[in-house]
């Protein structure tokens, strides 16, 4: 078996490699993670062809086998305070798989990641799954666990979501832009995160600004994705206290996916991170009628908010693995032919 890897510029691929492109993406999930949704392919396609997603720029590689498409990769450079990071997706279909193309790929990618001054790669996988093993068989390590959720907004008791703010508490609801009147305390909740627990990845949290947010949202809109978010405002002082968000792309209807849910840590224990998710679930019922799941993913060990989203009705899925390696480490791997 011949195999051949180069760059792949999704902007200018024909029709027939962006559909190929587009089933091993999803022959490969469905495998990897049953049960998840399916993205359509218009929907897919766009997002793929943007020269940057919303975690940062975006480069594409492809494998071929005997002229056949093989393998898939891309990696994601962060940027700002993770600008040393490059986050990288490998997917190679089931019957193809231990043959040494996945570290093929990777290969190919290095270089750009070199380039871009990168000390380490990360990236995620199920856990205990075929491709955890050859992570580890490459030298990554297991550096968090996130726990996998779904919401089925159909068939869900929607009395799970009446759940008010706790007196002197209300809920804001906004898309895209927050209002003037409340950005300045958004952003400190956004910070907010960052108490979440700990894990050992080198990700660094965002220090969220006004104007960081401004930006986050106007790169939002440049890439075509829509935000809604759910905040906790304190009635005494007008400020944010705690918030959801969903991310919503285009063309994909049925399903969306939970992003950041953070409570400033004096104003937790008093349900406001339920409330908060409950309030959204009920707006993305009223206003999105072709809504049918929301997809979330919670830190493994962050008992609480998984049992809030039990409460609101979430099922769990599975458990994902972070995963990273120093890129030096990786290099030297790869070049001893460590793992396929």
């Amino acid at each position: 078996m011949s195999v051949n890897v180069q760059s792949f510029d999704a902007e200018h691929a024909s029709g027939e490699d962006l559909r190929a492109w587009y089933e091993l993406a999803m022959a490969t999930t469905a495998l990897d993670y049953p049960g998840s949704p399916v993205t359509p392919y218009e929907a897919y396609v766009q997002q793929l062809c943007l020269p940057a997603s919303y975690m940062g720029e975006q480069r594409l590689w492809v494998a071929r086998a005997d002229g056949e498409l093989a393998g898939i990769a891309t990696a994601t450079f962060p940027g700002d305070e993770n600008s040393d990071r490059a986050v990288l997706s490998v997917r190679v279909p089931a019957p193809l798989r231990g043959r040494g193309i996945g570290s093929g790929l990777l290969r190919a990618m290095l270089p750009e990641i070199r380039r871009r001054g990168c000390a380490r790669v990360a990236g995620q996988l199920k856990a205990g799954s075929q491709g955890d093993a050859w992570a580890d068989g490459l030298g990554f390590r297991t550096v968090s666990r996130r726990a996998s959720h779904h919401l089925d907004l159909a068939s869900a008791d929607p009395e799970l979501w009446q759940v008010p703010p706790a007196p002197g508490f209300e809920l804001r609801l906004w898309a895209d832009t927050a209002p003037d009147d409340l950005v300045e305390s958004f952003a400190r909740a956004r910070g907010a995160i960052a108490d979440s627990p700990a894990d050992d990845s080198s990700y660094r949290h965002p220090d969220w600004t006004v104007d960081r947010v401004r930006q986050h949202e106007a790169r939002m809109r440049e890439i075509g994705e829509s935000h809604r978010y759910a905040a906790a405002v304190e009635q005494s002082s007008g400020r944010v206290v705690g918030f959801t968000e969903i991310a919503l792309v285009p063309d994909q209807w049925s399903f969306c996916h939970q992003e950041d849910t953070a409570v400033l840590p004096a104003f937790r224990g008093l349900g406001l991170g339920r409330a908060i998710k409950a309030g959204m679930a009920r707006w993305l019922v009223a206003d999105l009628p072709r809504l049918e799941q929301v997809h979330t993913m919670t830190a493994a060990d962050n008992i609480h908010m998984i049992r809030v989203n039990a409460q609101l009705g979430y099922v769990t899925d599975h458990v994902i693995a972070g995963m990273e390696a120093d890129l030096a480490a990786l290099e030297a791997r790869l070049a001893a032919g460590r793992a396929t």
